[in-house]
């Protein structure tokens, strides 16, 4: 064989190569089809694969969550399942340990898992989550994830520590974002890890005590029945409670009898009690908040069972609760619930101010401070580095402007604002100031301020001061003991609308006003141009369909499904009847009193039905009556 022939037989044989190896090469280099049907996570010991969760319910949510320094990351969604589908048969007293590949685990209470309505407000769903935006595992390298699903879309630090157990076993959850575990392949139970009573309560006066539920359980107990008013308007109770004499757990860390008492909650609210009030020196009412005028054996107790269930399935608990033989009726607001301390302080002198208004009523320290750290109505102010804190004026002054309806809570007289007043800050030394109704009304920046960075007000500010962005030094009024409504118009309206179903309402201009100004319930109509507005008739009949009394009706669908109809009557007579099944739930079907910002003209006043495709004869004016006919409970 020639060289020549050789070297064409090798170049044969390199090319021969090359055609074999290049289609190797290029299966070789390119991603190989994804297969879902390979374990992707190992749950309760059960291998499961991508497939299989995607047969599963599925969640989804855009979240954005707080690190350790407290700094935010971006809003990122995610979509996966619930734990809590993965773990369904979980004990109160189980962990949930989530591993990550790595060897990264965080552990999960019960209460995180399957959290109460209250903390699901808060947290929402914890979701392992096999997909972050478009992209989803495999491609998604940091999957699959944990993930918490708040509703709001923020998951804080201080969203966290509300939410969290306080057993020592749930360390590690140092931050919102410490719960985001990545790349997880393994989550499982460890049962019966720890004791239902090692949820620990703090005990702080001359001596500091750390009790868990087991050494208070073990105390003498006291058990009775009690009943509050909640925020709503609605009585609650009577329960049966069992817990603990405050004065008897008082005294294992303070033995002096002049004291004030702190009671701190999970979340961080706070009350502060006289001892009067903690010996059973409150009000108590009758069943129409009428403050009654007897002796009543009031006991004051830290309970840890409320009819028969305890903490931590009882998940209000401990809760401070106000009992007696006789189940009086007490303030909710010095409910507090979720108890984690108390701390015994030296006496605190109490104070209050005096409000007068259509009515006059003396706003003590104990109703203020609760107000004021109530997420809802609790204001601050930055004043350079200094941090006042408080309630707004406006919501101090609904407390006696007449806006209230008879079942319900404070609310803000929109229609007495509107006619125009004059409010009169009022220092101890007699120094005051002057606003007009229409520098206050709803106007957020002026603050009756209790605390200044965190602690009371200084001696020289104290009990209230008025603090706000554009005050003048002459309007920040301190010593604050009088705030006075003048100058109250004559010229006040009139009217009333009757609310006759299972139970009769009656609404005066007042309050109707006042529900049309909350804005919750709101609902405009605009015609040509022209914009009526008032509250959708449905909500209206939820107050009277079936007994219900809160303030924030809820419309029975079950009488709904069963029929009844819905008369509006003028006031000559009037009327036009419609099917509940056409007014339900219709926010398009409107009570209206006010047109273009003003009250209605008296062809129409006080009231009138006006709404997208109601007729001449349906559009009722001059109402005075909403009438449920052939409604049975």
């Amino acid at each position: 064989m020639t060289e020549k022939t050789k070297m064409k037989m090798l170049v044969l044989f390199a090319i021969t190569v090359l055609l074999i190896a290049i289609p190797l090469i290029y299966l070789t280099m390119s991603d190989p089809p994804e297969d879902t049907e390979e374990s992707l996570v190992t749950v309760m010991g059960t291998s499961m694969s991508l497939d299989e969760l995607k047969e599963m319910d599925i969640v989804s949510g855009t979240v954005r969550f707080q690190n350790r320094f407290g700094n935010w990351n971006e809003p990122t969604e995610y979509t996966g399942v619930t734990l809590s589908s993965l773990v369904e048969d979980m004990e109160s007293t189980d962990i949930l340990v989530v591993t990550a590949t790595d060897g990264y685990s965080q552990r999960f209470s019960y209460r995180q898992i399957f959290p109460s309505e209250t903390n699901s407000d808060i947290q929402g769903d914890i979701i392992l989550a096999y997909k972050e935006g478009d992209s989803s595992v495999p491609d998604w390298e940091d999957g699959p994830m944990i993930a918490v699903l708040p509703e709001d879309g923020e998951f804080s630090n201080a969203d966290l520590n509300m939410t969290k157990s306080l057993v020592s076993d749930f360390n590690r959850q140092s931050s919102a974002g410490s719960l985001w575990v990545r790349n997880v392949n393994k989550i499982e139970l460890i049962t019966g890890a720890y004791s239902d009573t090692e949820i620990a309560l703090t005990l702080e006066g001359i001596t500091t005590h750390h009790y868990t539920l087991e050494e208070i359980m073990n105390m003498n107990y006291y058990t009775e029945e009690g009943s509050r008013i909640r925020s709503t308007g609605r009585v609650r109770g009577p329960n049966t409670y069992r817990g603990v004499n405050m004065t008897k757990l008082d005294s294992n860390v303070y033995s002096d009898t002049e004291y004030t008492l702190e009671v701190e909650a999970e979340d961080g609210y706070t009350m502060t009690y006289s001892r009067g009030q903690v010996e059973g020196d409150i009000p108590v009412y009758d069943e129409d908040f009428n403050e009654l005028d007897v002796d009543a054996d009031i006991t004051m107790m830290l309970a840890y069972e409320q009819d028969g269930e305890n903490v931590p399935e009882w998940v209000d608990g401990p809760r401070i609760a106000f009992v007696s033989e006789e189940a009086h009726i007490t303030d909710g607001h010095l409910w507090n619930k979720m108890v984690r301390y108390i701390r015994v302080k030296p006496l605190q002198e109490d104070w209050s101010v005096e409000v007068i208004g259509l009515e006059t009523r003396n706003i003590d320290k104990q109703y203020f401070e609760s107000a004021a750290n109530c997420p809802y109505h609790r204001a601050e102010y930055q004043d350079g580095e200094d941090t006042y804190a408080g309630m707004t004026l406006w919501e101090l002054i609904a407390a006696v402007d007449g806006g209230d309806p008879p079942d319900g809570h404070y609310m803000y007289n929109t229609v007495l604002a509107d006619l125009g007043y004059n409010v009169v800050v009022e220092a101890g030394d007699g120094f005051s100031t002057t606003f007009t109704s229409e520098q206050v009304s709803r106007n957020d920046t002026i603050i009756v301020a209790n605390e200044l960075n965190g602690e009371p007000l200084p001696e020289s500010d104290a009990p209230l001061r008025l603090v706000g962005e554009h005050l003048s030094g002459s309007q920040s009024v301190r010593n604050i003991v009088r705030i006075d409504l003048t100058d109250i118009p004559d010229n006040l309206p009139d009217w009333s609308l009757t609310l006759n179903g299972t139970i009769v309402r009656d609404y005066d201009a007042m309050v109707f006003g006042s529900l049309v100004g909350c804005g919750v319930h709101t609902e405009g109509y605009t015609v040509d141009g022209d914009t009526y507005e008032g509250i959708p008739l449905w909500i209206l009949i939820a107050a009277v369909d079936d007994g219900e009394t809160l303030s924030h009706w809820s419309l029975n669908e079950t009488l709904v499904e069963r029929g009844y109809e819905v008369e509006v009557i003028a006031e000559d007579g009037y009327s036009y009847t419609f099917d509940i099944a056409d007014v339900a739930f219709n926010d398009t079907m409107i009570l209206a009193s006010r047109f273009n910002g003003e009250p209605l003209e008296e062809n129409e006043a006080p009231l009138r039905l006006v709404g997208e495709g109601l007729s001449g004869e349906q559009s009722v004016r001059n109402v005075v009556e909403i009438r449920l006919i052939g409604l049975e409970l």
